[in-house]
């Protein structure tokens, strides 16, 4: 099941490269605004495609798959909702350096959910990870 922990390699690179371009669009002047929205959707690309194949990868096969299929679903539901939010925290970005008004209290509320959203995808995947060590254990025996 080593396929699982690359998804999980790269699903990690992929979050990474969101943190790293929304930081770099906060300091984005109005015309590169565009070009920074565009990027985020080629991520959110990406991240969907990445999901896509891991659960066609785990999908078929041994019980306890179609539990891991659901997790992924919701992982990738999450992860729309982690790239919606990152949309918006460019937005807010851009229309208050436009007002020259940027400050980090302003960003509270959605740094706040960004991390609830992150906590719950961990959970969710810290659960497939004991249903797939239960699924390995029943196909030893």
């Amino acid at each position: 099941m080593g396929g699982f922990e690359e998804l999980g390699r790269r699903l990690d690179k992929l979050a990474e490269t969101v943190k790293r371009t929304a930081r770099e669009g906060i300091g984005k002047r109005a015309r590169d605004a565009k070009e920074w929205g565009k990027k985020l959707d080629e991520l959110g690309d990406r991240v969907r495609k990445i999901s896509y194949e891991g659960l066609e990868r785990f999908t078929g096969g041994a019980k306890g798959l179609g539990q891991i299929g659901k997790l992924k679903l919701e992982i990738r539901e999450i992860e729309k909702k982690l790239t919606d939010k990152f949309e918006q925290i460019g937005e807010k970005t851009y229309k208050l350096y436009l007002e020259k008004k940027i400050k980090n209290a302003e960003f509270e509320e959605l740094m706040g959910e960004i991390a609830g959203l992150k906590k719950e995808m961990e959970d969710k995947k810290e659960k497939i990870e004991g249903l797939k060590k239960r699924e390995d254990k029943k196909q030893n025996e």
